[in-house]
């Protein structure tokens, strides 16, 4: 600022524009001063002037002209910091803090600045969740998701109107074959019916013995459930289910004046484990009737003992084995059911979330109940994250210890090796509890401590999958795809909220929104899981198509590219939008041949396919036409390509 200039703002000299020629000087010495204020421009006093030229002189010119101005500083301050912000989220996790403040006309005026990082939670994350009805007056049922969950569940029933129908397979054994009084317990499941008396137990437990298969094709199943899912559900381990419990129930013959060594939730772990080998089975079609069958026993086993005040750990983990039946079932309508049997499991377990040396357990039985509580635990922070609803389990109140690296290596020997081992443990309490206690408070954190939160994520190491020499490539192939989604999991789950408020504030460039940095990691953490799905679909088709989970997750993943790929924004993003969506409709496509999810889940990638196709033809048609009229405004000879 020159010395006039300084004299002027002080009011010790007249202002710029009193000093024009023909125009009247104020001497109050007042800032604006008086004669700029009747001439209704008091926002150039006192060094701006009205543009020079002819009409220029009167008011309305120089507003008009100011607004230009102003127009013009605006956008060049937009395009600086939108190329600010895609170098800073190449170099750095943290936004810039040039692009934490958010300026507003009024705080323009006043010279103040509101920062991101104190702005109310509320407004950051002010969703509630949605609540889904099924508008059937007789049962009036409603569906409750989270922030932090989202609708895909409820997407892909309403894509299918027989998404509530079982499968043909499932529909073979539908015929009640059943002892009515097995049947009776099976459709009362979770609850015990009055009036049975233990002394009956033997005869039940002989009744549903009978539904057993014969001991060599128990053990098959056990085996195949233990190959195909216990590397990352260690519900039970092998040394328990075939070691001893196979034998103790089929060697043991029920006589009338002895009781069985063994109790009805027992011979329920034994019938659910049978379920899910066989719904795992390659040898047979997916959602089989045999599956089915040992099903619907298990439910009358675990009925024939209350499960509310008789309970064990035999009672948890077929609670536990039972979630996964429903989720892994092939019905929509059974998604319910798998989120409420794995809360009872957790209920269950809250006498187990004390470590077991404080009742003196020790050794083999203590790592047990301290390994399948964390398999518990971390299970329960998953379905809550997916669902948006709290976990049953809080972290505060958590007092069971992590089993260290000798007790897995001494344990677990002769056992299927799983995912993560202790390191899921740790992942569990220091990452993945602290992003589920962000994403489901009622007053979340601010966005800086979702960005402390991430970095912590990124930070922490991640084990290395170290190829093993074992003959069955199942185990191996499928623990290395868990551990390089998990990361990428964690994060889309702590930054998807944000990703929707970006896209909605921002729906031309999303990356201006004070929660841009959301947007690009949810988008990139959704097509790494998209691209690991369909590399690992394509090493073991059989087990992707019948494990529910990765299907979910990968539909959350596929609902973020679809919304970038049919918003068409005008940033460039690495990968390509629409050649992801592309990929996804392709795995989807492939997959509903033995998926029921998949195919549900086919119909709305169709129709988010579609809506990108149309939108792109329409942008292409619209570049043609404006191309085609300039080329021959040209061969017209227009006045600006000739010269006279």
């Amino acid at each position: 600022m020159s010395s006039k200039e300084r004299q002027r703002t002080r009011g010790e000299i007249a202002c710029a524009e009193c000093r024009s020629p023909g125009h009247r000087t104020d001497r109050s010495h007042i800032v604006p001063c008086s004669t700029c204020v009747k001439r209704g421009c008091s926002m150039l006093c006192p060094n701006g002037t009205m543009p020079p030229g002819k009409g220029s002189r009167f008011v309305g010119v120089a507003e008009e002209y100011l607004r230009q101005k102003a127009a013009k500083l605006e956008e060049r301050m937009r395009s600086l910091e939108d190329a600010l912000a895609i170098l800073q989220v190449n170099t750095s996790t943290q936004p810039h803090p040039l692009l934490t403040k958010i300026w507003t006309t009024e705080e323009a005026d006043n010279g103040s600045s509101a920062d991101a990082t104190s702005t109310p939670a509320h407004s950051l994350i002010n969703a509630l969740g949605s609540l889904h009805l099924d508008g059937n007056p007789q049962t009036d049922a409603a569906c409750f998701f989270g922030p932090s969950g989202g609708s895909e569940p409820t997407m892909t029933t309403q894509s299918d109107p027989d998404a509530s129908s079982p499968s043909t397979e499932t529909h073979e054994i539908e015929v009640d074959y059943l002892d009515p009084r097995i049947s009776n317990l099976d459709r009362v499941f979770p609850f015990t019916p009055s009036g049975i008396p233990k002394k009956h137990f033997q005869h039940f437990l002989e009744m549903m013995n009978s539904y057993l298969p014969g001991m060599q094709r128990a053990i098959s199943l056990c085996e195949t459930f233990l190959q195909s899912l216990s590397w990352v559900f260690p519900i039970v381990s092998r040394q328990h289910i075939i070691g001893h419990l196979i034998p103790l129930i089929y060697r043991t013959e029920i006589h009338s004046l002895e009781p069985p060594p063994y109790g009805p939730h027992d011979l329920a772990l034994l019938f659910s484990t049978l379920a899910l080998g066989a719904l795992v089975d390659p040898t047979l079609p997916p959602y089989n009737a045999e599956a089915r069958h040992y099903q619907r026993v298990a439910r009358a086993a675990l009925c024939l003992q209350s499960v509310f005040t008789e309970r064990s750990m035999a009672t948890i983990k077929s609670l536990h084995l039972m979630s996964m039946y429903y989720g892994m079932s092939g019905i929509e309508s059974n998604t319910e059911l798998c989120y409420s049997c794995l809360n009872l499991a957790s209920q269950a377990a809250l006498q187990v979330h004390k470590d077991p040396s404080r009742w003196g357990f020790k050794g083999r039985e203590a790592y047990e109940h301290r390994s399948y509580f964390w398999a518990l635990f971390s299970q329960s922070l998953w379905q809550s994250l997916a669902t948006g609803r709290p976990p049953v389990i809080m972290p505060a109140v958590v007092d069971c210890k992590i089993p260290t690296d000798f007790e897995e290596a001494t344990y677990r020997l002769g056992e299927i090796p799983t995912a993560f081992g202790s390191w899921n443990s740790y992942y569990t309490m220091e990452c993945l509890a602290p992003v589920v206690e962000a994403t489901q408070a009622v007053k979340p954190p601010n966005y800086q401590t979702v960005l402390e939160l991430d970095r912590k994520i990124r930070e922490f190491s991640m084990p290395v999958s170290a190829d093993s020499i074992q003959p069955d490539r199942v185990p191996v192939e499928m623990v290395a795809f868990v551990l390089t989604c998990y990361r990428d999991l964690t994060l889309m789950f702590l930054h998807r909220g944000f990703f929707a408020q970006a896209m909605g504030e921002f729906p031309s460039d999303p990356l201006r929104s004070p929660v841009g940095r959301s947007f690009i990691v949810a988008y990139q953490c959704a097509s790494a899981l998209v691209t690991s799905t369909i590399n690992q679909f394509k090493l073991q088709p059989v087990i992707c198509s019948r494990m529910w989970r990765i299907w979910s997750h990968a539909f959350s993943a596929a609902v973020i590219v679809g919304t970038v790929a049919i918003r068409r924004l005008g940033i460039k993003l690495d990968p390509d939008p629409l050649e992801h969506l592309e990929k996804a409709c392709s795995l989807y496509y492939e997959a509903a041949q033995t998926c029921s999810r998949a195919k549900r889940a086919l119909v709305s990638f169709e129709r988010w396919y579609l809506s990108v196709t149309r939108a792109h033809y329409h942008a292409s048609e619209a570049n043609l036409t404006s191309a085609s009229s300039k080329s021959d405004q040209r061969e017209d000879g227009s006045p600006s390509t000739h010269r006279p």
